[in-house]
């Protein structure tokens, strides 16, 4: 404790001289009288003021020298030596991945991670700003700088992960816009088990979790073929050890598929299996380990249909037999390649055919490529091999083209968009400029034995619905546009129950998607159901990972700084002196 004004404590002399005062008091004469019976009440009294008598217990006495003490401690101005994060702002980032979910951390690693920052918002200094950043699949300002504290609990109370793989380089950057000066301080709760913290000047980082084993379930869907409607079910292994994993799925509780899942380390495997009829389907892993989160999944089992189709060609059968069973609104097939004959459909399939420029709209290109697309074939490639794709974009979700034989194609050169297959070229390639959106596959279903593999109408489902931007696909972390159709509000219920108000903005409703399961939106049309994946394959992944260093060590030193505790000695001088002028004037009879 540090004095501020140590000569005050000679103030403290006031005590001895109220213990001298309560000693001489003034003495009562002495009388003879026949009797002491009635003057019995008054012998305290009497032995009280006897100069020579010991002090004798007195709550009164008591209360006037804690009174007096404490009033000379408050003139001192005492202080204790504390710690503040210096007087720059300061920003809070905190992962939200579904790894900060992990309970090896006692309760949750999220949850260690909020009491931390809690306990730094209580040692910001008078007028001291701090931001709150959530680092989810895109990085939030919860709320910029302010000195508001009870606006930053808030938003930290409120604050939750999401089910997704957190971009937290992206965050890290963000909040060091928000606090641009040099004695800025900005502390990162993480368990770094994607990405370490970067390690930019004043960044502190703080690595959570101790547990690196987890099994979980990364996708679950249902898509419809010729033979039907097939559920798959895919699990990772993301620990060091071999996993028995018994998988249970259920139709409205109704037990559906029963297997037992061996996975070795990092290792993922897809249980495949026929369903039917309408509901929500619920798998579930019965494995132990530190994250239950990911142990369950929904999905539905009737989805909403995809676009309508119209297909251009001049005859392909596996094609027009896949999009007879297709869940489209409806599809067609026509050998005009006008562009003025394709309205009213949403998405046209351009199979083998030449067209001139294409107007805006959606495309599937087959053997061809419109002219105005920036992906313009320079010849052809003689029996290529589909070397490489992208199993993590949400067109080939599910879909493996390992055994696919290709007899041509042709060569792509893509001057942008993204290149989701590839062998000596690119061989599927998608492209969104916001007017045109088109995926073009490079060979002819003919030219392949692509049809004759499960992997083509699962890519077909996959494109169909990428295309007509409908609820398929949905990922945790995404958010979902759906027309208003002239409503002003629909009513959002998330998996874990919440309802939350959504108001449209331009003739849109923007529905906000953090978790994974099934979304119920409630219009004044009815009720629509969204089923909602997790955010990312690696979401899964609890091992934590490294803190970038840099000048983390400098930017997480806490500054000396006093902690005044003067007026608490304030408060306890007027409490105790109240107390006995209230004993005081409640005694009846004798002396204190």
């Amino acid at each position: 404790m540090i004095l501020g004004a140590p000569a005050a404590l000679w103030a403290l002399a006031a005590v001895p001289l109220l213990v001298a005062l309560y000693l001489l008091r003034v003495r009562r004469r002495e009388h003879i009288v026949s009797s002491v019976l009635l003057w019995t009440r008054s012998l305290p009294s009497w032995t009280a003021f006897r100069p020579s008598r010991h002090i004798e217990r007195s709550l009164l006495l008591l209360l006037q020298i804690a009174a007096a003490a404490a009033l000379a401690l408050a003139l001192a101005q005492p202080s204790l030596l504390g710690w503040t994060l210096g007087g720059g702002d300061v920003v809070l980032v905190l992962d939200a991945s579904l790894s900060m979910r992990a309970r090896d951390v006692v309760p949750t690693r999220f949850d260690r991670a909020r009491a931390e920052a809690r306990d730094v918002l209580a040692r910001l200094g008078l007028g001291q700003r701090a931001a709150l950043v959530l680092a989810a699949a895109h990085p939030l300002v919860l709320v910029p700088p302010t000195d508001d504290r009870g606006r930053l609990g808030a938003a930290l109370a409120s604050a939750e992960p999401w089910d997704v793989a957190a971009d937290m380089p992206a965050a890290v950057v963000l909040a060091s816009q928000l606090a641009p000066g040099p004695r800025r301080r900005i502390l990162v709760w993480t368990d770094a088990a994607r990405s370490p913290v970067p390690a930019l000047p004043g960044v502190a980082p703080r690595v959570l979790g101790t547990a690196s084993d987890n099994t979980g379930i990364v996708a679950f869907r249902v898509v419809q073929s010729t033979e039907g409607a097939t559920a798959l079910v895919r699990a990772t292994n993301f620990g060091a050890q071999p996993v028995r994993a018994p998988l249970r799925v259920s139709r409205d509780g109704a037990p559906v598929y029963s297997a037992i899942m061996t996975l070795g380390p990092s290792e993922t495997r897809t249980a495949s299996f026929p369903v039917s009829g309408t509901g929500v389907l619920r798998a579930q892993l019965d494995v132990r380990d530190a994250l239950p989160d990911d142990k369950a999944a929904e999905a539905l089992l009737d989805p909403a249909p995809l676009p309508s189709v119209l297909l251009v060609s001049p005859g392909d059968p596996p094609l027009e037999r896949l999009l007879r069973v297709a869940p489209v609104a409806r599809a067609a097939a026509t050998r005009d390649t006008d562009p003025i004959g394709w309205r009213g459909y949403d998405v046209v399939i351009l199979d083998r055919v030449q067209t001139g420029p294409v107007p805006p709209g959606r495309y599937l290109a087959i053997g061809t490529v419109p002219p105005n697309l920036p992906a313009s074939p320079s010849g052809v490639v003689d029996a290529p091999d589909v070397a490489t794709w992208d199993r993590q974009d949400p067109i080939l979700r599910f879909v493996d083209f390992t055994g696919v034989q290709i007899r041509q194609a042709l060569r792509l050169a893509p001057e942008s968009g993204r290149v989701l297959a590839a062998g000596p070229s690119p061989l599927l390639w998608a492209y969104d400029d916001g007017r045109l959106r088109a995926i073009v596959l490079a060979f002819a279903l003919a030219d392949s034995d692509l049809p004759r593999h499960v992997a083509f109408p699962v890519l077909l489902a996959n494109s169909l619905a990428w295309l007509g931007g409908d609820a398929a696909g949905l990922r945790a972390g995404q958010t979902f546009e759906m027309p208003a159709a002239g409503a002003a509000g629909v009513v959002l219920l998330r998996p874990d129950g919440r309802r939350v108000d959504i108001r449209a903005r331009d003739g849109v409703f923007s529905l906000p998607l953090p978790r994974a399961g099934i979304y119920r939106v409630i219009t004044p049309d009815g009720e629509r159901s969204l089923s909602v994946a997790l955010g990312s394959d690696s979401a899964g992944i609890i091992a934590a990972g490294a803190a970038g260093r840099g000048e983390a060590d400098a930017a997480g030193r806490r500054t000396a700084a006093r902690l005044a505790v003067w007026p608490w000695f304030v408060l306890l001088a007027a409490a105790a002196a109240l107390g006995e002028w209230a004993l005081a004037t409640r005694r009846h009879g004798g002396d204190a």
